[in-house]
This record gives C-alpha cells, sequence and structure tokens, in this order.
C-alpha cells in the first residue's frame, strides 16, 4: 500500500463536520442534528488511521512508539490547555458539588475513560449534560480507545495473514458493532451513545476505505452522483435530526456512508464538485483549526449557560460565542498544537514528546484528584452559599432502596413499622414528586399509627389508563405492577395518590425547565377514552377511572395536590448569584404564575375528587403560596426545592405533616 498523500478535501471534510456539532451546541436554528458531526470525525479518523498504520505495516517500518508519538503531539497539549482552563474558570463559577463533577471528569479524560465516566453519569441529551465542561471529551476517548487496540490488532493481521485477512477482520467487528447498536439501543441508549464498542463500526467504514483494493470510478458522472449524494447523506440529517431521534445505531448509517462517499470518490485524486468545494481555503481552514474547535466551543458554551443560568442561549449570544471559540481555537492550533506537532531540529524531540506528555496527564489528575477528595473546595464561597448548595442534596437517604421498584421487589414502609405478617392500612402511589413527599406523609402517618408502604417510579403517575409517548415500559410495568399487586391484597384500606399532576396535564416544561414535552396517549379500555385527547382531557378521565378501580375494590382513594413548580434550580441559581455579579436575577415566583400554570390541573384534581365521597382532594399549593407570592426559601434564605420542582425533605417534613394528617383526623380512617 502507498500512505495517502494530503488531501485538502478532508480537511474540507472535518469543517462539514465540526460546525454542525458547534452550531447545534450553539442552538443554530437548522442544526438540530448537528451532533452527528461527531460520526464524520469517526469515520475520517479510521481511514486516516488505518491508512498510515497499513503503509507503514507493509514497508515494514511501523512502529507503536512513533505512532503513540504522533498521537500525543496531536491530542494532549491542546486538551491539556482545555482542562486546566475549566479548572481556573470553575474556581469562580461552579458550585462545590458541580467542581467535584469536573475534578471526576477530568480524572476520566486523563485515563481515556471519558466516555465510561459519562455513560454512568449523564444523558448526552438531557439538561445537566448543558453544564458538564468536559462532556465532550467522550469522543476523544473513544479514538483514544481505538488507538490503543486498533493498531496493534492491524499490525499482527497484515504480519499474520496479510491485506485480505485484515479487511475481512474489520468487515466482521464493523457489523457486529453496528448490529449490537441497532439492537441495544432502545435498551440502553446512554451505552451505545457513549460506548466504543457500539461506535466502532463508524471507525471501521473509515478504516475499510483505506484496506479496499476497490479504486473510485473514473467516469464524472458516477463521481459527482456518489459526491453529492454523499454531502446529502450529511447535511439532511443535520436539519431533520434532533434530541429525540433514536441515535446512533440505524440513524448513524446515513451521515457515515456520506462520509465515507466524500473520501472515497477523491481516492483517485479526480474526486467531485463537492471534494472540489471541500478544498476552498476557508473550508480547509477550518478543517486545520477544527481540533481545538471541538475542544474549545463547549466549554465556552457551557460556562455562558452557568453564568446565564439558563440551557438555551439567545442566538445573538451563541453566534458571538462561536465567533470567540473560532479565535481561541487559531490560537491554540498556531501556539499549542503547531509547536508540539513540530519535529526537532525546530521542535520537540520524541524523548521530550513523551515526556511533557506525562506530565500533562499528571497535572490533570493531581489537579482532578484535589478538587474530587476536597469536595469542589467549598470555602470559595460563603457559609451561607454552601448551605444554600447543600440543600440539592436534601433528598430521602434511602430513596435509591425505595424508588424505581416493583412491588414484587419490596415496597419501603411509610409511618409505622410494618412487619411481614402486619396488614397495612394504605399505599402511597406516585411519582417522584410523591417520593419527595415521602417524608412529610411518613411524619403524618406516625402521629396517627398508621402503617403504609410507598411504591413510585420516576415519571410515572400513578394512573393505568395512559402511557408516555414514546412508550416508558418502566411507567406501564410499574402502574401494572401496582394494581396486580393491590388485587392481591385484602387490606389497604386507603390508597394515596401524588404526583406531578401540572407537566402531564400541561405537557409542556416551566419556564427555564429542559426536556422533552410531555405526550400522552390512552391505553385503557376503548369505550372508557374521552372524545378529546389532548393531555388535560387523558389525565381527568384517565384519573377518574383509576379511581373507580380502586373504588370498586372497597378502598377509598386520597388525591394530593401537586406543589408549585419553579422553572429554574432554586439551590444552584441562588449560590451562582453570589458567586457571579453579573449573573441575571431568576424570576419570581406569584400566585398568578401558579395559577396560570397548575389552575387546570387544580380544576381538574377537585373534579375527580368531587365525583364520590370516597374520594377526598388534599390541596397543598395554598401552603406555599400566600399574599400574592409563592415562597421558594424559608425564613432562614435556605431554598425549599432541591431544583426546579422537588421539595427537599426538610421541607417536606416541616410544611406537609399537619395538613397530610388530614387524612386520618376527619372521618373514621
Amino acid at each position: 500500500m502507498k500512505l495517502v498523500k494530503y488531501r485538502a478535501d478532508i480537511d474540507g471534510l472535518r469543517a462539514v463536520a465540526v460546525l454542525p456539532v458547534v452550531f447545534y451546541h450553539a442552538g443554530v436554528p437548522g442544526t438540530s442534528g448537528g451532533f452527528l458531526g461527531v460520526d464524520v470525525f469517526f469515520v475520517i479518523s479510521g481511514f486516516l488511521i488505518t491508512s498510515i498504520v497499513a503503509t507503514e505495516v507493509s514497508e515494514n517500518r511501523f512502529s507503536l512508539l512513533s505512532f503513540y508519538e504522533r498521537r500525543a503531539r496531536r491530542i494532549f497539549p491542546a486538551l491539556t490547555a482545555v482542562v486546566l482552563s475549566t479548572f481556573v474558570f470553575g474556581w469562580f463559577y461552579l458550585l462545590p458539588d458541580e467542581y467535584t463533577d469536573l475534578g471526576q471528569s477530568a480524572l476520566a479524560a486523563a485515563s481515556f475513560l471519558s466516555n465510561v465516566y459519562f455513560t454512568l453519569e449523564l444523558d448526552y441529551f438531557g439538561p445537566a449534560a448543558e453544564f458538564a465542561p468536559l462532556l465532550h471529551t467522550w469522543s476523544l476517548a473513544v479514538e483514544e480507545q481505538f488507538y490503543l487496540f486498533y493498531p496493534p490488532m492491524l499490525a499482527l493481521l497484515f504480519a499474520w495473514r496479510g491485506l485480505r485477512a485484515a479487511f475481512w477482520a474489520v468487515v466482521g467487528l464493523s457489523g457486529i458493532s453496528l448490529a449490537a447498536a441497532a439492537v441495544i439501543l432502545p435498551i440502553e441508549p446512554d451505552w451505545v451513545f457513549y460506548l466504543i464498542f457500539f461506535r466502532a463500526w463508524e471507525l471501521g467504514v473509515g478504516a475499510l476505505l483505506a484496506l479496499s483494493v476497490f479504486p473510485a470510478p473514473r467516469s464524472r458522472p458516477a463521481r459527482e452522483i456518489i459526491g453529492t449524494l454523499g454531502l446529502l447523506a450529511i447535511l439532511v440529517p443535520v436539519a431533520l435530526y434532533d434530541s429525540s431521534t433514536s441515535f446512533p445505531g440505524i440513524a448513524a448509517v446515513p451521515p457515515v456512508f456520506g462520509a465515507a462517499a466524500i473520501i472515497y470518490v477523491g481516492t483517485n485524486g479526480l474526486g467531485s464538485i463537492v471534494n472540489k468545494i471541500l478544498t476552498h481555503r476557508s473550508f480547509v481552514w477550518i478543517g486545520l483549526i477544527s481540533y481545538s474547535l471541538y475542544l474549545w466551543h463547549w466549554p465556552i458554551l457551557t460556562f455562558l449557560r452557568i453564568g446565564r443560568a439558563e440551557v438555551s442561549l439567545p442566538l445573538t449570544v451563541g453566534l458571538i460565542a462561536v465567533a470567540v471559540s473560532v479565535a481561541i481555537s487559531w490560537m491554540s492550533y498556531r501556539y499549542i498544537e503547531g509547536p508540539f506537532r513540530a519535529r526537532s531540529p525546530h521542535g520537540f524531540t520524541r524523548n521530550a514528546i513523551f515526556s511533557l506528555s506525562g506530565t500533562m496527564l499528571f497535572a490533570m489528575v493531581l489537579i482532578g484528584a484535589l478538587l474530587n477528595f476536597g469536595k469542589g473546595f467549598p470555602s470559595r464561597i460563603s457559609p451561607q452559599g454552601v448551605a444554600i448548595a447543600a440543600v440539592s442534596e436534601d433528598r430521602n437517604p434511602d430513596r435509591d432502596a425505595c424508588f424505581n421498584k416493583l412491588p414484587q421487589e419490596g415496597l419501603c414502609a411509610v409511618g409505622m413499622t410494618v412487619a411481614n405478617a402486619e396488614p397495612v392500612d394504605f399505599l402511597f402511589w406516585g411519582d417522584s414528586h410523591a417520593e419527595a413527599m415521602r417524608s412529610g406523609l411518613d411524619l403524618a402517618a406516625r402521629a396517627a399509627g398508621q402503617r403504609g408502604l410507598f411504591v413510585g417510579a420516576s415519571g410515572c403517575p400513578p394512573i393505568r389508563q395512559i402511557q408516555r409517548t414514546p412508550e416508558s415500559r418502566k411507567c406501564s410495568e410499574m402502574n401494572q405492577s401496582v394494581w396486580a399487586f393491590l388485587e392481591e391484597r385484602t387490606d389497604i384500606a386507603v390508597v394515596v395518590l401524588a404526583a406531578r399532576w401540572t407537566i402531564s396535564v400541561e405537557g409542556s416544561r416551566y419556564r427555564q425547565e429542559t426536556g422533552n414535552p410531555v405526550n400522552l396517549i390512552w391505553v385503557g379500555d376503548a369505550d372508557t377514552r374521552p372524545d378529546r385527547i389532548d393531555n388535560a382531557s387523558l389525565i381527568e378521565a384517565g384519573l377518574m377511572a383509576t379511581v373507580e378501580d380502586i373504588l370498586t375494590s372497597g378502598r377509598e382513594v386520597v388525591i394530593v395536590g401537586p406543589t408549585p413548580e419553579v422553572g429554574w434550580d432554586v439551590p444552584t441559581a441562588l449560590v451562582r448569584g453570589n458567586m457571579i455579579s453579573w449573573s441575571p436575577e431568576p424570576p419570581a415566583l406569584t400566585e398568578a404564575d401558579f395559577e396560570a400554570r397548575a389552575g387546570r390541573t387544580e380544576g381538574i384534581l377537585a373534579r375527580v375528587a368531587a365525583n364520590h365521597s370516597a374520594v377526598r382532594y388534599i390541596r397543598l399549593s395554598d401552603l406555599f403560596c400566600a399574599d400574592g407570592q409563592c415562597f421558594i426559601t424559608n425564613e432562614d434564605g435556605l431554598p425549599l426545592y432541591v431544583d426546579d420542582d422537588h421539595i427537599s425533605r426538610e421541607t417536606a417534613e416541616r410544611v406537609l405533616p399537619q395538613r397530610l394528617s388530614e387524612i386520618w383526623i376527619n372521618g373514621e380512617r
């Protein structure tokens, strides 16, 4: 094989890869699928790395030491500069737990395990991801892991059986990787997004281009068709895909093969008009700085979001951030990447590169470890700020043991201790808002001498007849399991229902909250389906049907009303406001705001309760709102919420018990 000569069109293709990523992160319209630019990078890397390794092996001059020297020159200097910069900015911007997380992610980046770390910690498309300054290093980890195992494997295959064996081995491994991605994606989407096993086929497609013995067509019409279709296969998904797309898996096939088509059609030096366009100096220039641009743009956007306390940046702010990112990336390319990539006598020797790389990695590890073991250095902020920040962790200590558990897995007691043979007085059934109320109900039940059990799952309102779409199998399984549990029991006189009713009724997130809308479908009996199928109608009809089912079993029902949603992360915003002088003050929450958001919900709950004498509705909102305002902090200035809508454990225990005790003090329960 002959070493692939420099191809300006591949640098131009790097521009096509990085710009959608940057614009997508900046919120530029028309780039909702820009995240697939990373897949294009994987194809390019697979092609170039395989071309280099295969050529050197065929010429008996391949050296792993030389290979890793080139990778070190390319990767570590700019990466180190970015990571160290996030440490500096994080000192002034990040809360202790966020700074701790930054240290952990830096440790993962330094050990080439960012993708594994973020698989365990974050949903790439979730709101928390927007505030993780080193999230983007997951893709570097994928490539670094590829560099560790692939070159030695390829060299061994070449030495053992030659080009043909290497080609078919890559075909087989890529096919397995793609098939696994398609199968596992619906089950564990984060695994497929982050982990190399499910991304390897994308690198493999590029590798097969380098190993292929089939030359690109010399016919101009054929080249033009291939090149044009390749570019469209990238750009169309950039415009049409979004965070709801089931990605990567099969959805990644068009951009991956699109990038491969562009590379392929240019392999004979003729190319297409697309390849010609990509050789324009503007595209080549962006391609040359693409690595630095990828590294720098994300933390710049992240710290802007943190400073402004909002996930979605205004378009003007996003575009300014992109321009700043480009300028910094050019300086990074010229003054950081360039000097380290230059070889002696004018640049660094191999020994110097390895020594400096070790020093860089050690610095990242050392500082990351200090941030982790120092718990984010809370001494950076005032004692009141530390106390406010701590509220974000004020959840029930047994939350993991009691939440998202099916009845057959064992349920936690609420109120008096429940022994195995003892009857249970009530079941508390709900979602994460119910879980947040649990400690308050626990105190009320203890005072009344009542024994209860709690069952619930995140995002799952206790209504059997409705279902979120796309379907959450967890919710469906939970609700059916709870109903089967109730049918088996002869005790449990009362069923208490609580949830974040408002988001299900309205369907939309509130204020600055991010996330997909809540869309509902009817899964109950067709003859009970309401004529209108909007969320509010489905919730009212579904709750009515669930309540009637419970009443038919001889039990009584208590519906607990919603707590106000704030629409912004209360502890984080309050602490950040003290740390960053230019951070905007979050909006207050008035009674009028609550009525506009939740008035329809409270009306639905009250109507359902009014239909039956054995159903009661307990309103909570007046505990949080009075005299035109809704309370966000207590008399000590500490938040009532752990985030933008869940109340803290202390709030539940101080505010709710007296009101929830009405479940038993009125009537004969």
